[in-house]
């Protein structure tokens, strides 16, 4: 018994020392589950693929309610998501068959109406991205991530750091 104790424990400590030094473990569909490592950054640009906290709204709200996302430490009371930057502040978002950004289709960008449970997503009307704010898109599963495409822009300040694949399960 004093044995697993001991085991538990050094178990404990070594998951604190590397969340301490930025590795997060991924488990969500929107990018690979695995070992990734966070790093901060004084600049974040568009193509960064970045770890943040979701904007405290209502669309966050139901896709917690929903189990699209896990609870968390976030303001929004959820976990850090992982998507890519590909919208800046000042660029204008429209929403036809595709997401322009600027006039520019995202790849396999389509918003959905439904879930996969038949139930309405969030529809936002065109909008520009607000001042200090990015789109976050998906784009290794864009078909089905839970985006910026339903829950609008997200302050830059949400952001954890720059996220990189160590090790992909």
């Amino acid at each position: 018994m004093k044995k697993y104790f001991i085991v538990v424990g050094l178990m404990l400590i070594a998951t604190v020392i590397m969340y301490g030094v930025g590795i997060r473990i991924n488990f969500s569909h929107s990018y690979p589950p695995g070992i990734y490592l966070v790093s901060k950054a004084h600049v974040y640009e568009r193509n960064d693929l970045v770890l943040f906290c979701p904007p405290n709204n209502a669309a966050i709200h139901t896709a917690k309610a929903r189990d699209y996302i896990r609870s968390g430490r976030c303001d929004s009371s959820t976990v850090p998501m992982i998507k890519r930057i590909v919208g800046l502040a000042g660029e204008r978002v429209e929403f036809t068959p595709t997401i322009l950004i600027n006039g520019v289709a995202l790849t396999d960008s389509e918003r959905l109406i439904t879930d996969s449970q038949h139930r309405p997503l969030t529809q936002l009307p065109n909008f520009m991205i607000p001042e200090n704010s990015f789109f976050a898109y998906s784009d290794h599963a864009p078909k089905t991530s839970f985006d910026s495409r339903y829950f609008g822009a997200v302050p830059m300040t949400n952001i954890i750091g720059h996220i990189a694949p160590l090790y992909i399960f």
